[in-house]
């Protein structure tokens, strides 16, 4: 699991998205095109995918609806050159996050890094260490306790982002002071955070 799937085939472009992100701590991947994207997204799951549309080798709006249905990317957050105000209602309507227009004030650096913080948290390492969430609760969890991270019928929440009930429990971004056991549940899928945190 990675963090950001940055699809953009401008040289420049893609750079400054790369080091942007890659600043901020976040794993990514950066491709050029359709193709490229198409192997990444075999090879990994991402959190959130920026996407370009208008893509050298076949149109980013097809990599859009295929990512919308394989479920391998939690979020898509459309990039482009086009202002039209229907294609951005066209793209949110089918399930992007945000349309968000090169040169705008909101596709500078500082924006564009906090709003895509708004949309997926702080960088999650793909190397974060964690278990099963189901292994979690009957390991470490008092019987009594465990009714805290399921619903009302005992059974595992729905992940906002991604629709998964798959969770894994996360440490390592905290140092563990046993006996108590700080971690986050987030999603397998997307990566998402389940609320609550354990604490």
């Amino acid at each position: 699991m990675k963090d950001i799937l940055i699809v953009e085939d401008g040289v420049q472009e893609r750079e400054r998205l790369q080091s942007l992100f890659e600043g901020a701590g976040y794993a990514l991947t950066a491709c050029a095109s359709v193709g490229e994207a198409e192997q990444a997204i075999i090879a990994n799951q991402y959190r959130l995918a920026i996407l370009d549309i208008g893509l050298g080798d076949r149109s980013g709006s097809y990599l859009f609806g295929a990512l919308s249905r394989n479920k391998r990317v939690g979020y898509i957050l459309i990039f482009t050159g086009n202002p039209s105000v229907h294609l951005k209602q066209r793209f949110l309507d089918e399930g992007a996050v945000d349309y968000i227009v090169k040169a705008s004030p909101q596709a500078r650096d500082e924006q564009f890094l906090a709003r895509v913080r708004e949309i997926i948290g702080e960088a999650v390492t793909a190397d974060s260490s964690g278990i099963p969430l189901q292994d979690f609760l009957t390991s470490y969890i008092a019987e009594s306790s465990r009714p805290l991270f399921l619903t009302m019928d005992d059974s595992v929440p729905v992940c906002s982002g991604c629709g998964s009930t798959d969770y894994d429990v996360t440490f390592s971004h905290v140092a563990q002071m046993p006996p108590e056991i700080h971690g986050l549940v987030v999603c397998r899928s997307c990566k998402k955070p389940m609320d609550p945190e354990i604490e």
